[in-house]
């Protein structure tokens, strides 16, 4: 019996291969992988489960996520990347779209309006999402851009699920646009759409009631056929029961960057969308006319379809068809359509001859446009990465081991470490492995409650002191850390760039101790790993991160964010050192996010205490002169502390992690 033909059982008692075997593993690693990175991004526990199939590619109940596993075929490019762009999708559900229970969709199930609903709903929670996290788009792109391709049906009435993703090439929209089969509705779907993609909820419950009811009644009830709802088949899908949806300043957050995401398409005039209508009007009607034939050709019909040039002219002039633009230019959907029709009906053959070439679902410029867009998706280098680390993981069984490839290791020399350091680090390392030590479970001995002790009992102790009790470890010092430091070029000043790099060297010498993993990120303008988390600190050595450029934490906080949100440690730290300012929006938003999911944040400013006591002097006249204050060293964070040089640096991250340990043990 060879490899392929051993068989095993699955959980229904079916035999099953090997073949079989390693793809209901790798399904299973699927789970795994997507799992975890939506914990990740969410800070909820959602639970991905991948199934053998279902009514549609996806699908979620507010609680978990469901892949449909008769999409995934092959673990190639093409496919992660549509896994990627689906599971986003069912994401955006999770985190915005309102539950069954409240006001709003128990007045649409009432009204009938859910088609109508989820048709704007969805185009609504894509583009929060891309508001908040933008790196999702080439995946919610390419899924969608998938089933434009894909299905023929529905080309000439994919506009009404297209408007609102202005993720996607706007030149494609207009495209979609342009072919749309009833073009007298293109203004109400611009004004509904446009509106309600950025409605936030709760706030908007009423406004999104009237504009679904317009959508319902100017549009979805003039369509001549409903629509599947778009990508993830979302048009007929039962109301999201389980969860809560992000609260409503959060929502509010997001619809507002949304509002200025993505190209706008032309605006059409009244003239342009009267010539569409009346380009397809003539359409319509010369396909009625062609109908009402027996479906057979003349011998001379035939020999003028023979005599059709290649471009679609006639043969009498051997031009551009009717209702085509001028040479060398595209035609307009319509016109294509148009001409589509005029060629079909004119090259039919007669009954039981004959071949009709395939013409396909889509123009052939609407065609090139995805395929391009598709061409670009795959080819850019994030995407490429991402797809071969999820392609890793999931052979590798759903574990994830590359916590130390996040990001680009830098080039820091290595210098010994002083003698005074040395014994600073043992002192620290000695009271964090007493903090351990207390927090380890043990018998109580001699307390007035418990089991009883016999032996003290026959000795002839005091009740008081008759019992012993076993007291459970609490978790305060399951720890795991990140340090983002500055290495930017005023770090140089009074050596901080060397004092903090000894301080890192403290810090995480002294929480290996007590098995706890550090991170640390060094940032200027761009981010370099200096300790990756699996990597141990030398004892006699330290990296000297020195400084050299400007001053932008993102893509630290951002990897920073990555790695605890992953860890499953309880206690979890972020300590951000720097010496200067940096941009308030985006950096604030992550460590605000963090601050809510359970890490202890903490800001640690080197600045001289003079320097730091004129700059909060210069905020407090900005705001009696009701101006915004230059000044802001918080952004967000938990804790804060100023400290005139690296040198008190350690102290003040030394007081943080201890406290943190002694009030976590005291919950």
């Amino acid at each position: 019996m060879g490899y392929k033909d051993k068989i095993d059982t699955d959980y229904r008692g079916k035999a099953r291969t090997a073949k079989e075997q390693l793809r209901a593993l790798r399904l299973g690693a699927i789970a795994r992988v997507y799992q975890g990175a939506d914990r990740i991004l969410t800070g909820d526990p959602v639970v991905v489960n991948v199934v053998d199939d279902g009514p549609a590619p996806a699908w979620s109940d507010g609680a978990s996520i469901t892949l449909n596993a008769a999409m995934i075929k092959d673990l190639d490019l093409e496919t992660i990347a549509q896994i990627n762009g689906l599971n986003y999708h069912e994401l955006s559900h999770h985190l915005y779209t309102p539950r069954k229970g409240t006001p709003l969709v128990q007045w649409i199930i009432e009204k009938g309006y859910f088609q109508a609903f989820n048709v704007l709903e969805d185009q609504r929670i894509d583009s929060l999402l891309c508001a908040r996290y933008p790196s999702i788009m080439p995946y919610l792109t390419a899924t969608v851009l998938r089933w434009l391709a894909e299905s023929e049906k529905e080309a000439s009435m994919a506009y009404i699920t297209c408007r609102g993703r202005r993720y996607l090439p706007v030149e494609l929209r207009q495209q979609f646009r342009d072919m749309f089969y009833k073009p007298e509705l293109i203004p109400a779907i611009c004004r509904i759409v446009d509106e309600y993609r950025t409605l936030a909820f709760p706030r908007d419950y009423i406004r999104a009631q009237e504009l679904v009811e317009e959508f319902h009644n100017e549009v979805m009830e003039k369509l001549d056929a409903p629509s599947s709802g778009g990508p993830s088949q979302c048009g007929h899908r039962v109301p999201i029961a389980k969860g809560r949806p992000e609260p409503g300043k959060i929502q509010e957050r997001d619809a507002k960057r949304a509002g200025n995401m993505g190209d706008l398409e032309d605006d059409l005039t009244d003239e342009e969308i009267k010539a569409m209508v009346k380009a397809m009007e003539d359409a319509m009607a010369e396909e009625d006319v062609m109908s009402q034939g027996d479906g057979n050709v003349t011998d001379e019909e035939e020999q003028l379809a023979d005599a059709e040039p290649e471009d679609g002219g006639t043969p009498e002039d051997g031009g551009t068809p009717e209702g085509s633009t001028e040479a060398g230019q595209q035609p307009s959907g319509a016109d294509q359509i148009k001409n589509r029709q005029r060629r079909v009906a004119n090259s039919t053959p007669k009954v039981g001859k004959g071949h009709i070439e395939s013409d396909g679902g889509l123009p052939d410029d609407i065609s090139t446009t995805i395929q391009n867009a598709l061409n670009d998706i795959y080819g850019r280098k994030d995407v490429i990465m991402d797809v071969k680390r999820k392609q890793r993981i999931i052979i590798n069984g759903g574990v994830d081991d590359s916590y130390e490839e996040t990001g680009v290791h830098g080039k820091f020399d290595e210098t010994d470490v002083p003698q005074s350091e040395i014994i600073t680090y043992r002192k620290f390392a000695k009271e964090l492995q007493r903090l351990r030590d207390d927090a380890e479970p043990m018998w109580e001995k001699e307390m007035p409650s418990g089991r009883l002790n016999v032996q003290r009992v026959i000795r002839g102790c005091e009740i008081e002191t008759a019992f012993d009790r076993w007291t459970e470890q609490d978790d305060s010092c399951d720890i795991e850390a990140v340090i983002c430091i500055d290495r930017s070029g005023s770090m140089t000043s009074n050596r901080n760039d060397e004092r903090a790099s000894l301080a890192s060297w403290v810090i995480k010498r002294a929480l290996e101790s007590i098995g706890a993993p550090v991170t640390v990120y060094a940032f200027d303008d761009k981010t370099e790993v200096a300790y990756a988390r699996n990597d141990e600190a030398k004892p006699t050595k330290f990296k000297f991160i020195f400084g050299n450029g400007g001053t932008d934490p993102y893509e630290s906080l951002v990897m920073a964010e990555k790695v605890l949100m992953a860890s499953q440690k309880k206690n979890k730290m972020l300590f951000i050192i720097t010496d200067g300012v940096f941009n308030t929006n985006k950096n604030d938003d992550v460590i605000k996010r963090m601050s809510q999911r359970g890490i202890l944040t903490s800001m640690v400013l080197i600045m001289r205490t003079n320097e730091y006591e004129n700059a909060m002097t210069s905020n407090k006249q900005a705001i009696a002169e009701g101006s915004t204050p230059r000044w802001e060293f918080k952004h967000e964070a938990e804790i804060f502390g100023q400290v005139d040089s690296g040198k008190d640096l350690l102290n003040l991250a030394k007081t943080i992690v201890v406290g943190a340990i002694k009030k976590r043990s005291r919950r």
